[in-house]
């Protein structure tokens, strides 16, 4: 499609004055042209701040070796695969099989790759767990109310749990214990929905995680944009989180219209919501894109998708496609420490990078140390305060997997 815009500039170099302006103490690791591999040693550094420089380099060098051995692992079926997760510290990656065999493969496969892996045997897989994870929240009792919103699965312990105070406790023991549900304390984090009203450059030229929404008019900007999608049937759809949402009002970016969302959740670990595409200047785009400040145009492709939260694993790399504080921002990096936080719904949690208000819709994605971008989940929320302001280093997001089997199944993320 041919457009009347100017297309924007490359603007290079300005990561580190943007770091300095902008975030603060909390400065956290960012995705800038060409330093994929700073990035994810800054992130490794500012979430494990005991971690020696060599184990960062180390931890950041071999990501796309540990989701290599999670593709061998994944052919060997889902009912083998316990999950697995990985210590930047030390450099171990654990790997959690139902069998012996596949521990072998694990623990083989892992020694051709150049990684340190541990294997252990466990009673079940993750999948498994992520099939009893949505029996129990689908339930209509008490046990269910409250799984939906704290519980998660524990990969080290091989279990789903549910977090309760000691009243919530004293009320659905015998029921979780029938259930085979573990009951773990509640923990109190203070967090807040990244929702707000800051400005932030427009981007309309296309759709791309990580530029500024509105609703219901020009201007009004709130949230995020997130990742977008296609159904089957060609229709296009807009991503942000699902409590950015305001029944069926029309939504848009920069100064284009998207179109009038359809449909949202924001309950257990989905914080979500999906905006069809209906401006024939967005309709008929390919999509696939990330907002970011350093490189050519302000966009960098999406590659590819998380097939399964299982494929999320604590010790990744992850970027945040949302920047409301500077309009002219980086795209700030943390490290997952869970893939399903039972203190904060079940949701991925990302220490490291406390993100702020308006930042919510926003793309999370795996940068890989080639520059990859394999997109994770959208931000829902995260500590008090905004780059740490109130002492926060947290963020949480609703993985895509997750999104895609329990809310929108028919859709699937554009990638190029």
């Amino acid at each position: 499609m041919l457009r009347s815009h100017k297309t924007v500039a490359t603007v290079v170099g300005l990561a580190a004055a943007a770091l300095a302006g902008t975030a603060g103490p909390a400065a956290a690791a960012e995705d800038a042209r060409g330093k994929q591999l700073e990035a994810g040693i800054e992130a490794y550094q500012r979430a494990f701040p005991k971690i020696s420089l060599e184990a960062a380099q180390l931890a950041s060098k071999q990501q796309d070796e540990r989701k290599e051995l999670y593709g061998v692992l994944a052919k060997g079926g889902e009912q083998t695969f316990g999950g697995a997760s990985f210590d930047p510290v030390s450099g171990v990656l654990k790997v959690f099989a139902t069998n012996r065999e596949g521990a072998a493969v694990a623990g083989e496969t892992g020694k051709q790759l150049g990684l340190k892996v541990e294997t252990k045997l466990v009673e079940r897989s993750f999948a498994d767990l992520e099939r009893q994870a949505a029996e129990v929240r689908a339930r209509k009792d008490e046990l269910g109310r409250i799984a939906l919103a704290t519980s998660g699965v524990e990969v080290e312990n091989n279990r789903f749990v549910i977090a309760v105070t000691p009243a919530q406790r004293a009320a659905i023991a015998e029921s979780a214990r029938l259930a085979g549900v573990a009951l773990v304390d509640a923990q109190s984090v203070k967090v807040e929905e990244d929702a707000g009203c800051t400005s932030r450059a427009a981007c309309d030229w296309t759709i791309r995680a990580g530029s500024m929404i509105w609703n219901p008019s020009v201007g009004n900007n709130n949230c995020s944009v997130g990742f977008t999608a296609r159904n089957s049937a060609n229709t296009r759809y807009t991503y942000t989180a699902g409590h950015c949402s305001s029944g069926a009002t029309l939504w848009g970016t920069g100064n284009q219209s998207i179109g009038t969302l359809s449909s949202s959740r924001n309950s257990g670990a989905v914080d979500a919501a999906i905006i069809p595409v209906t401006n024939p200047w967005f309709k008929f785009d390919s999509g696939g894109e990330i907002y970011n400040e350093f490189f050519p145009n302000r966009s960098v492709a999406v590659d590819a998708v998380a097939p399964t939260l299982s494929y999320i694993w604590s010790g990744d790399l992850v970027c945040l496609a949302a920047n409301f504080t500077s309009p002219n921002g980086p795209n700030f990096c943390g490290v997952v420490g869970t893939n399903s936080d039972s203190s904060v719904r079940g949701m991925v949690r990302v220490n490291g990078f406390d993100a702020c208000g308006g930042d919510s819709g926003g793309g999370w994605y795996w940068l890989t140390p080639s520059g990859r971008r394999i997109a994770y989940g959208i931000h829902s929320r995260s500590n008090l305060g905004c780059h740490g302001s109130d002492g926060g280093s947290q963020s949480w997001f609703s993985a895509l997997p997750t999104v895609k089997s329990t809310y929108t199944p028919s859709l699937n993320v554009e990638t190029r």
